[in-house]
Formats: structure tokens, C-alpha cells, sequence
């Protein structure tokens, strides 16, 4: 089933529009960064898939935004180098399964305290989570309980959508996530219609490896075009000096 929606996935939108747009409460996040003279996005990744996606969305926002960007979180090597500090390695809240994360539950606990104060603290217009769903579903209940429906609260999105296909029942969990989830970026082109058919406003952005993927052969057919040209360039020149010696040495015309 999902193969056919693979070859369209790599589609990418621009991710700033989706942060303005009205069904991001008509542009308030971009009001009120204008107000403040830059944008300030509190973007949390746990993964490193979510580092590499949350820094080419990093990157984006800087490139697009009309006012400077500024960031704070949790994030790797790649988003670090887009100009964020973590506050503390990522990979300490990269927990899979249960089983997993029952021997580290307390420090679990912890890093979603120390992350909830930061993110206060930093006053953000926007709160960005990536992916692992477990740290980022938590943290995102408890800032909106922490800023209990103020009118200045950030703004939610959740960057790739729960595999919810793939559960039994597993779309009807998604009317649950609009109490915490403001909106959804969603990576594969059928999540974003599933989403809004259950209250949840989702927008599809494609996604970035695919993009390479169909990069990387775009590049690998101009490079074969072009050592083609290259290949029969040095021949053909080759043929029409021939043809010169040949016409100068037996006194032929150009026309004969």
C-alpha cells in the first residue's frame, strides 16, 4: 500500500509558510515575532533521524524567516552546527520501548523537567518537536498544562507524524493529540488527509532523504550527460581537424 505513495513523498513545501499560514491561528506566531524583532523556536529532536530533519528545518527558517531566528532545545551534531546549544546530549533521551525505558525513567523524568523550564524560559513562539514521540508527546502535555490556554502560548507542531497506520485502531488515538498538538508535519503524502479527518490540522512537507535520493539521480544523469559531451567532444574535434589536414593536403574546397 505505501509504495505507491513513495515516488511523491519527496515533494518538499516551504516549511515557513505551514509556521504562518491559518491554520497556524492566522499568522500569530510571525505577529508576534515581528513584535519582538526575531523568531524564537524551542525545537527538541531525540533521534538521529530528527537531528538531520529538525536541522534542514532549521536551516529553512533562517533562510525564509523576515526576521532573525533564534533557537534553544535539544538536538545533535547536525542541529548544533545550524547554531543551537543543547542542553544536554540528545542521546540521552533516545529511549526505545518499554523495557528499555524503565531502568532510566527517573532520569527520563528529569530531562522532561529540565527541558519544560528551558523551554519557559526561553519564551519561545514556536515549540518544534521531532519525532520520538514518547519525550516529545510528554513534553508537550506538560507545557500546555504549564501555560494552561494562555493567548501568548506557543505554538505546537509536531514534525513526523505517529506511524498510527501501522496500529490497530491507531487512527483514533489521533483525535487525542490536537489537546497538545497545534499542528502536524507529516512525511508521507496520505498522514496529512488522515490527521484533518480527525480534528488534527496537518500539513504534508515530503521528505528530505527522498529529495536527495531524487537529487543525487538528477545529478547522476546531467554527470553522465555530461561525460557523454565529454567522451565525444575530443572526437569530434579530432574528425574535424582531420578533415582539414585532408582538404589542405589534396587541395580540396570546403564545398567539394
Amino acid at each position: 500500500m505505501l509504495s505507491r505513495w513513495i515516488p511523491a513523498a519527496g515533494r518538499q513545501r516551504g516549511l515557513l509558510a505551514r509556521l504562518g499560514s491559518r491554520a497556524y491561528s492566522h499568522g500569530r506566531v510571525f505577529d508576534a515575532a515581528a513584535r519582538d524583532g526575531e523568531l524564537r523556536v524551542f525545537v527538541v529532536a531525540g533521534e538521529v533521524s530528527g537531528d538531520s530533519l529538525a536541522s534542514r528545518l532549521m536551516a529553512s527558517l533562517r533562510k525564509l524567516s523576515p526576521v532573525p531566528v533564534r533557537f534553544a532545545g535539544v538536538g545533535g551534531e547536525l542541529m548544533c552546527k545550524e547554531g543551537l546549544q543543547s542542553l544536554f546530549p540528545m542521546e540521552e533521551i533516545a529511549i526505545m520501548g518499554l523495557w528499555e525505558l524503565l531502568p532510566h525513567i527517573y532520569n527520563v523524568k528529569r530531562k522532561i523537567k529540565d527541558t519544560l523550564d528551558a523551554a519557559i524560559l526561553f519564551r519561545p513562539h514556536a515549540v518544534v518537536t521531532v519525532d520520538s514521540k514518547g519525550f516529545s508527546f510528554r513534553l508537550l502535555q506538560q507545557l500546555k498544562c504549564r501555560y494552561n490556554q494562555k493567548v501568548d502560548s506557543p505554538l505546537h507542531v509536531h514534525y513526523v507524524a505517529p506511524s498510527f497506520w501501522a496500529w490497530k485502531g491507531g487512527e483514533r488515538r489521533l483525535s487525542k493529540l490536537h489537546n497538545f498538538v497545534d499542528h502536524m508535519l507529516c512525511i508521507l503524502p496520505f498522514e496529512d488527509e488522515i490527521c484533518r479527518l480527525h480534528g488534527l490540522p496537518a500539513t504534508y512537507v515530503g521528505h528530505p532523504l527522498l529529495d536527495d535520493a531524487a537529487g543525487l539521480n538528477v545529478a547522476g544523469t546531467s554527470l553522465q550527460h555530461k561525460n557523454v559531451d565529454s567522451e565525444l567532444s575530443p572526437d569530434m574535434s579530432m574528425r574535424q581537424r582531420s578533415g582539414e589536414a585532408f582538404r589542405l593536403e589534396h587541395g580540396l574546397s570546403p564545398g567539394n
